[in-house]
């Protein structure tokens, strides 16, 4: 038979196992070298300590400039922070680096955390398995296959490292990752993640050496790697950044930091500064945010700030926005309408707010922001229309429509003075509601089976008196609760766990901390106490919206106070709000 002519060696040769040197058949060496160690050892550390030129020559990835720069600085520094704007690539850069210490150290264990668990193991998804591992010099190294799991996400590699994905639990509490042990660890949008949780359980992961290096009694200590858009002046981000900062100055050689702002993309070509600059005419941005998401700044309110960030951020501790009440919710809620026509791009927008009540046992409520809107150019009847459906479809157990009745706004609570029609376009059901009154208007309570719904504001300086000072103590005693920052949902929505909708809703939340930050107490020419805004070109639609309802539950809550006391003395006095 001829397949008994055919001999062992020309099969492994047509077969491809000659050459494949992970084959036991693969060829031998006909004559072997010895390994001339301290050479080799002189290559392996200077590549180490030039880790942007293995990257390059060995691996043959094209860097720029300041890509070669900051790997070089997470090469030789204990702890480093990298303050990235939007879109520079840091979690590619990172990946990057801990490819190039695997395969440089055998045995590392390399760990990502972030904010949010999926954050993480996108850097190994997206960035090694979608990009990187493509590489030939690259795949050389890794066992396949990446495992993407999101209790076991991890790149394990030839020569015993591995570079890990961790979970820090629900509600970022870090208890799932406390058994995990690493070398090198980055923490990756950094900002998101609490301050505790990268002291006690963190950091803490990377005081271990790698076995080889307690053998032999190496040098070798672990890393912590912090990446990151900036922020607030507030937040434990901007903390750590200043101790990093003042540590690198100061002459600390464990300690390296900078700040990469949109400019630097621009000098690489990666972005175009008409494009970045495009970004401060969407209604959804603002100078600040601009600064911290682009320019690398950390932002924080003026001095006259009547609502500073340090007040206003420590009640963001909602997770979840409502487009709906719940079904079967006993809940009652407060919708706030702020009411605006012009389509200019200047003109104030029309925001609706949503407040959930939670009665507390002394008359007062916990108030809960689990819905904002804001609309620019609708005409008052399609600001009715949408009112409508908020109250009647998606928040049935509406107790209160408050309305802003100035200017614009004087004739839209007239238009729910009718009967209003809705067809389900799911199923084509017809429903009928009935006309919606102002609770003062005693004419309209002859309107057959009228519901006297709608509140009607109209702020005097009086009013006003009473709605800012009351808002700051529901800030300072924690009975407003407002939706936590929209950097901790991004992920959410980019891997479409959250719709677009929703994830508006946390946007508008952060713009309304930014128009709380402009406002300011002043006392005007006449002696009064008024509240303007510090930089008059940034509005506060948000804050009035928010104002007015939480002026009513003011009411309601003395109310209850009063029928509380009915059989006491009682001062009025002693239960106004006021907070200088």
């Amino acid at each position: 038979m001829a397949f008994k002519n055919y001999s062992k060696k020309s099969r492994n040769k047509n077969d491809g196992n000659s050459d494949n040197f992970e084959n036991s058949m693969s060829y031998d060496p006909i004559k072997r070298e010895s390994i001339d160690y301290e050479n080799w050892e002189t290559y392996i550390a200077y590549y180490r300590h030039h880790i942007d030129e293995f990257a390059v020559n060995v691996l043959g990835l094209k860097l720029y400039p300041f890509q070669r720069l900051i790997l070089r600085a997470m090469a030789r520094y204990q702890y480093s922070m990298l303050i990235c704007c939007r879109g520079i690539g840091k979690s590619w850069l990172s990946a990057v680096f801990f490819i190039c210490a695997a395969i440089l150290y055998p045995g590392i264990k390399l760990g990502i955390a972030s904010g949010k668990g999926q954050q993480a193991r996108n850097v190994i998804i997206q960035k090694i398995k979608g990009e990187l591992a493509k590489h030939e010099d690259i795949a050389r190294e890794i066992n396949f296959p990446i495992k993407t799991g999101s209790d076991d996400c991890v790149v394990n590699f030839k020569n015993g490292s591995e570079i890990r994905a961790i979970v820090l639990g629900n509600g970022q509490s870090g208890d799932s990752a406390r058994s995990w042990r690493f070398h090198y660890l980055l923490c990756d949008e950094a900002r998101i993640i609490p301050d505790d949780i990268i002291e006690t359980i963190l950091i803490p992961m990377t005081k271990t050496k790698r076995p080889i290096a307690i053998t032999h009694s190496e040098y070798e200590k672990g890393k912590v790697i912090f990446i990151s858009s900036a922020y607030l002046k507030t937040s434990s981000l901007y903390k750590r950044f200043m101790h990093h900062y003042k540590k690198m100055v100061s002459g600390d050689p464990n300690y390296f930091v900078c700040t990469l702002p949109y400019q630097v993309g621009v000098d690489a070509g990666i972005f175009d500064e008409d494009d970045i600059l495009s970004e401060l005419e969407k209604p959804t941005m603002n100078r600040e945010k601009f600064d911290y998401e682009y320019r690398g700044v950390f932002v924080g309110s003026s001095g006259e700030s009547y609502y500073p960030y340090e007040l206003t951020q420590e009640v963001r501790t909602l997770e979840k926005c409502e487009l709906e009440q719940p079904k079967k919710s006993k809940s009652e809620y407060i919708i706030v309408h702020d009411v605006a026509t012009s389509t200019a791009l200047d003109a104030d927008q029309a925001v609706t707010t949503v407040i959930k009540l939670k009665p507390k046992v002394n008359g007062t409520f916990t108030k809960e922001v689990v819905y904002m809107k804001a609309n620019k150019g609708l005409t008052l009847q399609k600001q009715r229309d949408f009112l409508r459906y908020l109250v009647h479809i998606r928040f049935p157990n509406t107790i209160k429509l408050v309305i802003d009745s100035r200017g614009n706004g004087e004739n839209l609570p007239h238009l729910f003075y009718e009967t209003w029609e809705y067809v389900d376009e799911k199923n084509g059901q017809r429903f009928e509601f009935p006309p919606l009154i102002k609770d003062d208007d005693q004419d309209a309570f002859t309107l057959k089976n009228s519901n006297p719904l709608i509140r009607a504001v109209t702020a005097t300086n009086q009013y006003n008196n009473i709605m800012y000072p009351y808002m700051k103590s529901c800030f300072e005693d924690g009975t407003l609760r407002l939706l936590v920052p929209s950097e901790q949902m991004d992920i959410l929505f980019k891997t479409d766990a959250m719709t677009a909708e929703e994830f508006a809703v946390y946007i508008e939340t952060d713009l309304l901390l930014q128009e709380l930050s402009n406002i300011k107490q002043m006392e005007s020419n006449a002696k009064n106490i008024i509240y303007e805004r510090i930089v008059n070109t940034t509005k506060r639609d948000r804050v009035t919206s928010l104002g007015y309802g939480l002026h009513f539950i003011y009411e309601m809550e003395m109310d209850n106070k009063l029928r509380a006391n009915q059989n006491d003395e009682f001062n009025y006095l002693d239960y106004l709000y006021i907070s200088q």
